[in-house]
């Protein structure tokens, strides 16, 4: 018996033109992938928040490089036919960005500490992520504004951190100094860049 043998063009035909990322399968539920982003370290996340906001948090770094309305991001370029691998392409406007190194400081401003991501959970229509910064335990909830044109994120820590003031370094801005509530959680509000009409 002869092997069965397709045709190239057959093989061809199997190859998908568009890949976008899972839409969201549930309303208020968060959409992740972790894949190669542009001006980002190549383990870093793409979450997708209800609403149409997402962004990238680089976990080398310690902080979210960019985010970005209007969609998620397409696929091609990570999961390509002929295996050269891009990073993938964002759906939709940049529309807040930072650089630096380690933005999240405890005590002073000027020190760049070690940060070691631990882990990500979940949440509805947020995510939480846990990593340490100079050994201090941190757990980081980052939702969309509910007036969505911002992004909202709050640390907690043991008691190791909770007592200690602490920064948000951005390069190019001046060190902010983050609130803390009665509940001992600092808050850093993060607005969206305002566009011409």
């Amino acid at each position: 018996m002869k092997p069965l043998r397709r045709p190239f063009a057959f093989l061809l035909s199997l190859a998908p033109l568009a890949v976008v990322a899972q839409p969201a399968l549930a309303p208020g539920e968060v959409q992740i992938e972790r894949v190669m982003l542009p001006d980002s370290h190549a383990s870093s996340f793409a979450f997708g928040l209800p609403g149409g906001i997402s962004f990238c948090y680089d976990p080398v770094r310690g902080g979210v490089n960019y985010a970005w309305t209007g969609g998620f991001i397409a696929l091609p370029n990570v999961r390509p036919v002929n295996k050269l691998i891009k990073a993938a392409d964002l759906v939709g406007t940049v529309v807040y960005h930072e650089a630096g190194t380690s933005p999240l400081r405890r005590g002073d401003a000027t020190h760049e500490p070690v940060v070691e991501f631990r882990g990500y959970t979940l949440r509805d229509a947020a995510v939480e992520l846990r990593y340490t910064v100079d050994g201090v335990p941190v757990s980081e909830e980052i939702r969309a504004r509910p007036s969505g044109d911002g992004l909202v994120r709050r640390f907690r820590f043991d008691r190791a951190g909770a007592d200690a003031q602490w920064f948000y370094v951005v390069a190019g801005r001046p060190a902010t100094t983050l609130p803390k509530d009665t509940a001992g959680v600092l808050t850093l509000d993060l607005p969206f860049e305002k566009r011409a009409p």
